[in-house]
């Protein structure tokens, strides 16, 4: 690219490009992981209670809970979301389902499994913010440009040297050729 230039301002500008837009992919990175974090931090809260004290209270308690997804819902990806959370429920064997009323969204699970639920919601609170950690150390890293470009250039040089070497090597059995016919 910088040949298309005459020089490296082509490069500069990519290379600008890339860090404005490592930047921006951060920061909406890291808000939407908060996001993710707070989403199931509040939905622990909703979730949290001892069955055996709301039984007692209660005698006809409901057998089932539903848990509002509208916070989940709102985030990018949710389908994702719901299919990680879905997979994680599954794991710890925790009877489910995911219920649509209307345009919202409802996590239906049976009432004596809300700690459960909880656990597996502090679950995935700890792992999103563990994976944020994470994705911040691997863009505070990226792969140099220059180190792919000189890998690239080594790559081409070293292409030429044996086009070169093999080159040479066909006139020296040319010169020898001559050399016997005289």
């Amino acid at each position: 690219m910088p040949s298309d230039y005459g020089d490296d301002s082509g490069e500069k500008l990519v290379d600008w490009m890339l860090r404005i837009g490592q930047d921006a992919g951060g920061a909406a990175m890291s808000a939407g992981a908060e996001r993710l974090a707070n989403a199931f931090r509040n939905a622990r809260g909703q979730v949290a209670g001892t069955p055996d004290a709301v039984a007692e209270e209660l005698e006809d308690a409901p057998q089932w809970a539903k848990l509002s997804m509208a916070e989940f819902e709102q985030l990018p990806e949710y389908e994702s979301i719901r299919q990680l959370i879905d997979e994680e429920l599954d794991r710890a064997s925790i009877e489910h389902a995911f219920h649509n009323d209307g345009e919202r969204g409802f996590l239906v699970f049976k009432v004596e499994d809300a700690p459960d639920v909880d656990e597996v919601f502090a679950d995935l609170e700890r792992k999103a913010s563990e994976a944020l950690d994470e994705a911040k150390e691997r863009i505070a890293q990226p792969k140099s440009r220059d180190a792919e470009r000189l890998a690239v250039k080594a790559e081409q040089a070293k292409a030429a040297s044996a086009a070169s070497k093999a080159a040479r090597e066909q006139v020296r059995q040319v010169e020898r050729l001559e050399q016997k016919a005289r």
